[in-house]
C-alpha cells in the first residue's frame, strides 16, 4: 500500500518539529537539568499527538493539509512545534482533556440509559405473575374438538396463528412495551409458547427486546 503524499508529508511535519521543538526544550529548562535525549523525546511525542487535539476540537486543519493547502502546513508546523517546546505540560493537559472528556460522554451514556429506562418502565405494561388456575379448574381440553370440529365446519373462519396473536397483543395495548406475561395472556397463549414465538420473531427483525434496569425485567416492543 502506497503513502498518500500528503500523509508523508504530515509525519515528516510532525517530526520536524518534534525535533526543533524538543532542542528548543532542552535549552529553555537546562538549567533545571534537562537531559537533551528526553527533551527530544517528549517533543517528539508531543507533537505527534497534535493531530488527536486538534481532532478533539473539531478543528479541520489536519483535513486541509491532506486536502494539500500549502498554509495549512504553516500552522500545522507551528502547531507542533509549540507543543514540543513545552512538551510537558502539553502531554499533561491532553492527558487531563481527554480523561475528562470521557468522564463526559460517560455520564452522558449513563442519563441517557436512565431517561430510556424511565421511558420504557412508563410504556410497558407491569410485570405479572403468571396465571395459575384453581384447583379443579378445566383447562378447556375436552372442548380442543369442539373447536377445531366447528372451524372444519365453517371454513370462512381462519384461526389466527400464533404470530398474528403475538402481533394483535401488542397492536391492541395502550403499551409500546410488553412484557412476555402480559403478551401471553392478551394472546390467548401459555408464556413459553408465546416466548417461543417472540425469540422466533426477533430474529426475523420483527420484534425486539430490552432489560428495564431498575427491575432487570425484560419487555419487548415491535420495531
Amino acid at each position: 500500500m502506497v503513502l498518500n503524499i500528503f500523509v508523508i508529508l504530515i509525519i515528516a511535519t510532525i517530526l520536524a518539529a518534534g525535533l526543533l521543538g524538543g532542542i528548543a526544550n532542552y535549552y529553555m529548562e537546562q538549567a533545571n537539568g534537562a537531559g537533551f535525549k528526553k527533551s527530544v523525546l517528549l517533543g517528539l511525542t508531543a507533537s505527534a499527538t497534535v493531530p488527536l487535539l486538534l481532532n478533539t476540537m473539531s478543528s479541520s486543519l489536519t483535513e486541509k493539509c491532506l486536502n494539500g493547502e500549502p498554509s495549512a502546513y504553516f500552522i500545522f508546523f507551528g502547531f507542533c512545534t509549540v507543543a514540543a517546546i513545552f512538551s510537558s505540560k502539553f502531554l499533561q493537559t491532553l492527558g487531563d482533556k481527554l480523561l475528562q472528556d470521557l468522564k463526559e460522554v460517560k455520564q452522558k451514556q449513563e442519563e441517557l440509559a436512565e431517561t430510556t429506562d424511565v421511558l420504557v418502565a412508563q410504556n410497558s405494561d407491569p410485570a405479572e405473575m403468571p396465571p395459575v388456575s384453581p384447583p379443579g379448574a378445566s383447562d378447556g381440553k375436552e372442548f380442543e374438538s369442539f373447536k377445531i370440529g366447528d372451524a372444519t365446519k365453517s371454513p370462512n373462519v381462519v384461526a389466527p396463528n400464533d404470530e398474528q396473536k403475538v402481533l394483535a397483543a401488542f397492536q391492541s395495548s395502550k403499551f409500546p412495551f410488553r412484557t412476555v406475561e402480559g403478551i401471553a395472556k392478551d394472546a390467548g397463549m401459555d408464556i413459553s409458547t408465546a416466548q417461543s414465538k417472540l425469540l422466533e420473531m426477533e430474529i426475523q427483525g420483527k420484534v425486539k427486546k430490552t432489560k428495564r434496569i431498575r427491575d432487570g425485567i425484560q419487555v419487548w416492543s415491535l420495531r
